[in-house]
This record gives structure tokens, C-alpha cells and sequence, in this order.
């Protein structure tokens, strides 16, 4: 069954993914001249930073979502529709969905990425994830049923097993949710859990290289770090994870640790669909562009984002950011926006740095030419993510949510809304 443009004489774009790319190539795009269909299975465009915050109850999942109709409005000629793409047959110009075959001019796939195990299915029957807005709630139920079930607990081996978490990753994401859930422990389970031994309660990030923040400078890692181990939390460097059986976590240098609460952050991979030739994905599960985000091999069909990799033998890939996908979005729609006898413009990533918050006045950030950590740099974070979020909405209820948090020091969204469920019980 074919899925209908609505009619009008405008060249059909098909954009697969509604996050920081799909939504800026969306914007940025010239609607007078394209009438643009946006395929998601969801209907609203997540936040992804700030998902730790509504793991650990310091947001409610609604402030770090906001609706994708809501976004387009206003802009003519751009419709959204819930759909999974299934794949794409090239030959034809059709994309094939969940809600049926959709025809186009030019397919943008922003499909992001997704967590990488490295084909080890083990740990991803047993980790918790945290990629997606059900993702943080499942998290922040596990942990606080966990404590729940550590107040029937009988031993203090059940008790530590129900009450220890580690975080297997030590970049960005990782050691925001370390410093996160050690805040949860000095400022929040005291007074909700007066009846437990909090001592018992280890965090441990488990990283694979030899630092954490590894992408970051030996600055900001090291500041980080110490960051980390003065809030109570441990860090096991050059280690990876062997097994994780729900129970206990075994780990290369042979210890083994008792949890039931491993979260998962040390790798992610592109979120491909079939049709795309094998040929062109590469390293990540990416698929490899040219300069202008064309996939190599086919005429009308890109990629941007996470899913994108634009690599020669003088240039390696840019990094999966989303400053990255946004900005190749913006380069894409500009070059689709031309009269056929304007020249495009090749896409070159401008880093603008990185930057990563350890807790309560705790962050890092690098600039081009300034690195700085801290309280100015804690600030400097909250700053440039409150003015990208979207939606004006969102905007004031995460600075409220952050200046209450700031003042009251605690975490008062540590709501069990839906009970998790391990995978097998889903």
C-alpha cells in the first residue's frame, strides 16, 4: 500500500528521524520549494542529554520531549507521520514503513544511533540502557524498586546486590549518571530511605580506556575524575565487562562485583535499515557519505547524523554529536535550497567544543582555546543546554526543575509510574 503525498506540485522529500538532525535539516529547509513527510516511531523529539536527569528524578520525562507537529506548525508543506522505515528500495525512490510505501525525490535518513554491545546478547538481556525517554524511566524504577526490595532484604550481601550500581562507560553520559545517582545517594535516599545503611551503597564506573571523558582533554579527564572519587564514586580504568548475569558483573581483571543495577553507556553504533548496499557501512554501523552527505553509491539519498560517516584517507569521521548532525543538516538543506546551476558547499565540521557536568557546581568544558572546570563551567553547561532545548515550555520547566533542585537539594520525581520489567518479561 502506498502512502500519498499531500498533493501538490513540489519535489517530495522523506525524512527518516525526528532528533537534533531530522528536525534541523527540517527547519532549515526551503518548503516552498519541497513538500517534506518526517517518518519517527515516536511522535516528539527527545532531549537526549538530559535523560540522566530524568533517570535519577530530577526531571519529569515530559520537560525533555517536546511533539514534532508542535515544532511544524507553522512551517507550510510539512507533514509527520508514526512509522518505522523498514527499508528503502533505491531503484524505485520508495521507502517501505510500518504503515506502508512511501515515494520520494530525496531520502535524508537522521535515524541517530542506538546502543552498541558488540554482538555480546548477554549483556544486552541484562543492561539497562539509556537512549530513549522509556529508557530513563526504566531506569529510575529498577533503582528505587531495588530500594524498595533492599527494605525486605535479609543480608548484607542482598542488600549491597540491590543497592550497588555500575555504569560501564566513562564518557560523557556515564559520568553524568555517576555523579547524578551519587548526589541521589548524599542528598535524597537518606531522607526517603532513613531506614537503610546507604554505606552500603557502592558506584562504580567501569571504563575500558585509561581515562575517563577520553575524548575530552587530559584537563578536563583528570579534573573529572577527581570530580568523581571526592563525591564517593569508584573508577575501575582500563577494565572492561567479560558477564553480567543480572546478579553479579565479572570483569577483566577478574573481580567480580555483586549488582543488580548495570547501566550501560560505552558504546553506541547507527541505527541502519536494509536496502542501503552492505558496501557503504562502515566502522560504527555507519553509513559512509561524500562530502555532501550523499551516501556513496546513490544519487538522492543521504545521510546526517550519527548514521553518517564522512571519511577519507586524510579526514576521519566526525564525531557522533549532535552539534555534528545539526550542522550537516543545516549544510544539506542550504545545498537542496540551490537552483540547479548554483555550486553546493562540501560540509566541514566546526567544533565548537565539548563539555560535560559531574554534579552540583561540577562540570568540565573545552573551548577551542579555553579550557575551564568548575562552577563557571557547571553554569556554562546548564546555560547552553536550557537555550537548546525546544519549546519554550520545556525551557521554563527544566529551569525551575533545576533552580528547586538547586535550593531544596533534593530530587522530588522518585515515582515508580510503570514497575520495570526485565526484557524476558516484557
Amino acid at each position: 500500500m502506498k502512502i500519498p503525498f499531500p498533493e501538490n506540485n513540489l519535489k517530495k522529500v522523506v525524512v527518516v528521524g525526528g532528533g537534533f538532525g531530522g528536525i534541523e535539516f527540517v527547519k532549515k529547509l526551503d518548503t516552498q520549494k519541497f513538500s517534506v513527510i518526517i517518518i519517527d516511531e515516536h511522535n516528539y523529539h527527545t532531549f537526549q542529554p538530559l535523560l540522566y536527569q530524568v533517570a535519577t528524578g530530577g526531571l519529569e520525562p515530559d520537560s525533555v520531549a517536546y511533539p514534532i507537529r508542535k515544532i511544524f506548525r507553522r512551517k507550510k508543506n510539512v507533514f509527520f507521520r508514526i512509522a518505522k522505515a523498514l527499508e528503502v528500495l533505491p531503484k524505485e525512490n520508495i521507502l517501505k514503513t510500518s504503515i506502508g510505501d512511501i515515494e520520494y525525490d530525496h531520502l535524508v535518513i537522521a535515524t541517530g544511533s542506538t546502543t552498541n554491545f558488540f554482538g555480546d546478547k548477554n549483556l544486552q538481556e541484562n543492561c539497562l540502557t539509556l537512549k530513549s525517554v522509556t529508557d530513563a524511566l526504566d531506569i529510575r524504577s529498577f533503582l528505587l524498586q531495588n530500594f524498595e526490595q533492599a527494605l525486605l532484604a535479609t543480608t548484607e550481601e542482598e542488600k549491597k546486590s540491590l543497592m550497588n550500581v555500575v555504569i560501564v562507560g566513562g564518557g560523557p553520559t556515564g559520568v553524568e549518571v555517576a555523579g547524578a545517582v551519587s548526589e541521589l545517594k548524599k542528598h535524597v535516599l537518606p531522607h526517603d530511605y532513613p531506614e537503610l545503611d546507604l554505606s552500603l551503597t557502592g558506584i562504580t564506573i567501569v571504563e575500558a580506556a585509561g581515562k575517563v571523558l577520553a575524548s575530552m582533554s587530559e584537563e578536563a579527564s583528570s579534573k573529572a575524575k577527581k570530580f568523581l572519587e571526592k563525591m564517593g564514586v569508584h573508577i575501575m580504568l582500563n577494565t572492561s565487562v567479560k558477564k553480567f548475569n543480572g546478579t553479579e558483573i565479572t570483569l577483566s581483571n577478574g573481580k567480580v562485583l555483586n549488582t543488580r543495577s548495570v547501566i550501560w553507556t560505552a558504546g553506541v553504533m547507527g541505527k541502519t535499515f536494509p536496502g542501503i548496499s552492505n558496501d557503504v557501512i562502515v566502522k560504527g554501523n555507519r553509513m559512509q557519505v561524500d562530502s555532501f552527505n550523499r551516501i556513496k553509491g546513490y544519487e538522492n539519498i543521504f545521510a546526517i547524523g550519527d548514521v553518517s560517516s564522512m571519511q577519507t584517507e586524510e579526514r576521519k569521521p566526525d564525531p557522533m554529536l549532535a552539534p555534528v548532525a545539526m550542522q550537516q543538516a543545516k549544510n544539506l538543506a542550504s545545498n537542496l535550497n540551490k537552483n540547479s546551476s548554483e555550486q553546493w558547499k562540501p560540509f566541514h565540521y566546526f567544533d565548537k567544543g565539548t563539555m560535560a557536568t559531574v554534579g552540583r557546581n561540577k562540570a568540565v568544558v573545552d573551548l577551542k582555546f579555553w579550557k575551564f572546570q568548575g562552577l563557571f563551567a557547571w553554569f556554562t553547561w546548564l546555560f547552553i543546554h536550557l537555550i537548546l532545548l525546544v519549546g519554550y515550555r520545556n525551557k521554563i520547566v527544566v529551569l525551575i526543575n533545576w533552580i528547586w533542585n538547586y535550593f531544596s537539594y533534593d530530587r522530588a520525581i522518585q515515582l515508580i509510574i510503570r514497575p520495570f520489567k526485565n526484557k524476558s518479561e516484557k
